[in-house]
């Protein structure tokens, strides 16, 4: 029996579009191509000017979006009814044509885009009618429709196909809430309502203000030059909280925090009790209490509670400095040993800080950890080229998000063979992410990956977990506006107080 799968969603009605917003966000935006790249800070943007086929809503339900319904047709055929009238910014009608060719626009070698890994198992986008689109898959893929409501983003053929790449990096055309009205790179974004959208932001406009700077940040939201800051660090939230009419809102995110091992020939931790050891002398709760200030929380594997898969019998590791030194014994390291660790230069909250924390404890065991801190343009050949010949084994941390909710997600992006950023390599767990990717069935993909967590944290331990940071908002208290559950800042859901 084929599962047939439909979702329903009805516009919502307010009052119209009022007044203007200002947000100060610390990541810039690189390009306004739906299609190119993938990063946080991009899709921060993206759905202010375009639609994608499904989408979440702010509390992480999967929903319908440009598609008014979807049904899975056969095990490799997802089909997609669109919302009929619709039309992009240019007066293009929104069509099966256009959602065709928005998927070969990204799955076409040429354009090289990041977001192709996603969507590598569709065979061909099938138009049954003009409001009808069929996704046919290579085998069955159950994490289609959660790709969908993050990326593919739907653009008008005519206009993509006429311009070059660098054009449509600085002018896009999309169906979403608002239109690019100016954009200074690095500087400043001005968005203005799209009067052709079938959704209604709440703001009238938007002006997005680039401030990489946090204190810049927090200064910029007491002196009123910006409504919302993001990425508020917690050292700096009693400020905010002090300050007349300013708030602080703080959401845990799905963005796991955890520290990769390269395992490989010659690396201590190729003895799993070494890897044990190094997860039981970090005492997690000291590290997100007095480092973090509250705004994190420990997690037990690298998926995190809110993802489709996780296993709740799951427990953080305890910290155990006992038993790790009795395990490091046992292993031949009684005397300890030394490695390298590294970090990207402010790219996690806190991160050079708590895991300066964590070497100090690890140093309690005798694990003396060299802290790295680089830029990320420098770390990432060094992760790349972890496995060639030569290459000392070494530890690094990384931050993942996972927007799909989904414990494959995350095992596929940083325990399976096939990442570029993990550091472990085992064909039976490859095999066992594989098979759950290729389940139809919910409830048996389910027990799938519940029992690769438990395998993960019990038998291979192949990385350690820290812990899920809190996404961390300075907000003027004029403004209306709740933080989403995948942390994410999105221009068309922020409006002024009593507005609509």
């Amino acid at each position: 029996m084929v599962l047939i799968t439909v979702f329903l969603w009805t516009v919502s009605v307010g009052a119209a579009p009022k007044g203007k917003v200002v947000l100060g966000m610390a990541g810039a935006l690189t390009t306004l191509d739906p299609h190119t790249f993938s990063s946080l800070p991009i899709s921060m943007h993206h759905p202010n000017i375009f639609d994608t086929l499904l989408s979440r809503s702010p509390d992480g339900s999967l929903t319908t979006h440009l598609a008014k319904s979807y049904k899975m047709a056969s095990p490799k055929v997802w089909e997609f009814k669109l919302r009929e009238g619709l039309k992009f910014s240019n007066g293009d009608p929104v069509t099966a044509e256009a959602v065709k060719f928005s998927f070969e626009r990204i799955l076409n070698p040429k354009l090289k885009s990041k977001q192709r890994r996603y969507f590598k198992s569709i065979a061909k986008v099938e138009v049954v009618d003009k409001y009808t689109a069929r996704i046919h898959t290579k085998k069955p893929d159950p994490m289609l429709p959660p790709f969908l409501a993050i990326y593919g983003f739907i653009v008008p053929p005519k206009y993509y196909k006429k311009h070059n790449k660098k054009y449509l990096a600085r002018n896009p055309v999309g169906s979403g809430p608002y239109i690019v009205k100016k954009w200074r790179k690095g500087e400043e974004l001005i968005y203005e309502v799209n009067p052709t959208s079938w959704r209604k932001p709440k703001a009238k406009t938007v002006v997005v203000k680039f401030i990489p700077e946090s204190t810049t940040r927090v200064a910029a939201l007491i002196s009123g030059d910006v409504d919302v800051i993001d990425n508020l660090p917690p050292g700096l939230s009693g400020r905010v909280r002090s300050s007349k009419g300013r708030k602080v809102i703080a959401k845990q995110s799905p963005r796991t925090n955890y520290i990769l091992m390269v395992i490989k020939k010659g690396a201590p931790w190729m003895d799993v009790r070494v890897r044990r050891a190094i997860n039981l002398a970090i005492d997690r709760n000291s590290i997100t209490k007095n480092i973090m200030m509250g705004f994190a929380k420990p997690v037990a594997i690298i998926d995190g509670p809110a993802s489709f898969g996780h296993n709740p019998a799951l427990k953080p590791y305890p910290y155990d400095p006992a038993q790790a030194k009795k395990l490091l014994a046992k292993a031949g390291f009684a005397k300890g040993f030394s490695f390298d660790v590294f970090i990207p230069k402010g790219r996690f909250m806190m991160g050079k800080e708590a895991l300066e924390g964590i070497a100090g404890q690890w140093a309690r065991v005798g694990l003396k950890a060299n802290v790295r801190v680089m830029e990320w343009g420098a770390m990432k050949p060094i992760i790349f080229s972890k496995y060639k010949s030569g290459v000392k084994p070494f530890l690094y941390y990384l931050a993942r998000m996972n927007t799909a909710f989904s414990a494959e997600h995350m095992f596929a992006g940083a325990i399976s063979s096939r990442s570029a950023y993990g550091g472990f390599r085992d064909k039976a767990v490859d095999k066992m992410i594989n098979e759950a990717r290729s389940t139809m069935d919910n409830a048996a993909r389910e027990k799938k990956y519940q029992e690769i967590g438990r395998i993960l944290r019990h038998e291979k331990v192949p990385i350690v977990p820290l812990y899920q940071t809190f996404r961390i908002f300075g907000v003027n208290k004029k403004i209306s506006w709740k933080p989403r559950a995948d942390g994410k800042l999105i221009a068309f859901e922020v409006g002024l107080a009593g507005s609509n």
